[in-house]
């Protein structure tokens, strides 16, 4: 089956603003959706997601991004753990912390990366999107 790992845009935008998705991100969701493909939300993103929502930046918050996605089979929450830790350090290149423990979350499952920043390309990762 198909793996994926979302980043926390692209998930958010998925379930609150669809029409900002890429084509084959689009695809790829609906695929998640529907049990094909699974679909990795990292825990960071819960937590980036509350950051977001507490700013007021965003009006879900991570209890509903929950709720949005366990209706669907293609969709596993992935605590973080010691590989991702130590995955984290091989990506100093990144600077944003959070972009850093989703890149790591991706090489470590073997996912492809559900993002439109383009500055993650280029870490051993695939990238889909457009």
């Amino acid at each position: 089956m198909p793996s994926l790992v979302a980043d926390t845009h692209a998930l958010l935008w998925h379930l609150v603003e669809p029409r900002k998705l890429g084509k084959a991100a689009s695809r790829a969701f609906a695929a998640a959706d529907a049990g094909r493909w699974i679909c990795r939300v990292p825990s960071v993103a819960l937590v980036e997601t509350w950051l977001l929502h507490e700013r007021g930046r965003l009006r879900i918050g991570p209890a509903q991004v929950l709720d949005a996605i366990a209706g669907h089979p293609g969709y596993a929450v992935l605590p973080l753990d010691v590989e991702q830790a130590i995955e984290f350090g091989a990506l100093p290149a990144i600077k944003d912390p959070m972009d850093r423990m989703i890149v790591a979350a991706a090489r470590v499952t073997g996912s492809r990366l559900l993002s439109a920043d383009d500055g993650l390309r280029g870490h051993g990762v695939e990238l889909v999107w457009d």
